[in-house]
């Protein structure tokens, strides 16, 4: 008898396992993307960005590192914008319409989108030196679809007066 119970204990230890183990993760594998960038000109600078769709609430960690080079770390400007305002026209010099704003060369931001639609986040390459490195985006909960955008140019705000110049 007694090891008829002993038995059937560890037929509901492992049916108790084989339930939990089944059980959807808390956290996805993120979306991860390699980019390079060039360094900025006089006219122009590089961004990277990658487009997502997320419901009202949605919680989302975006994660972005460079890989180590000669020059040290350079500092990007990193946003998360809607994706109807990557369309629209903006400049290196002040970015985009911008939900969330950060800069370094590595860093993780956790944010909640406000409403039900599409975003982005962007890398924007400001320094004279070209980087590369890897952003990615997890959303709790859900496996999100991300998509690349770029890389692509942004005109630098150019002011030739002599207000721009200072005294």
């Amino acid at each position: 008898m007694r090891l008829k119970s002993t038995a059937f204990g560890f037929v509901l230890v492992f049916v108790a396992l084989g339930t939990i183990t089944s059980l959807p993760a808390s956290a996805q594998t993120p979306s991860a993307f390699s980019f390079t960038l060039q360094g900025s000109s006089l006219a122009l600078c590089w961004f990277y960005g990658v487009s997502f769709s997320a419901t009202q609430g949605q919680q989302l960690t975006v994660q972005w590192s460079e890989n180590t080079t000669g020059v040290g770390p350079v500092s990007l400007d990193f946003y998360i914008v809607r994706l109807a305002s990557t369309n629209q026209r903006w400049f290196c010099d002040s970015g985009p319409g911008y939900l969330y704003w950060n800069d370094g060369a590595f860093g993780t931001a956790n944010w909640a989108a406000p409403s039900t639609g599409g975003y982005a986040v962007l890398l924007v390459n400001y320094s004279y030196h070209s980087v590369s490195g890897i952003i990615s985006v997890t959303a709790a909960n859900v496996t999100l679809s991300a998509t690349p955008i770029g890389p692509g140019t942004v005109r630098r705000l150019m002011c030739l007066s002599p207000s721009c110049i200072g005294t």
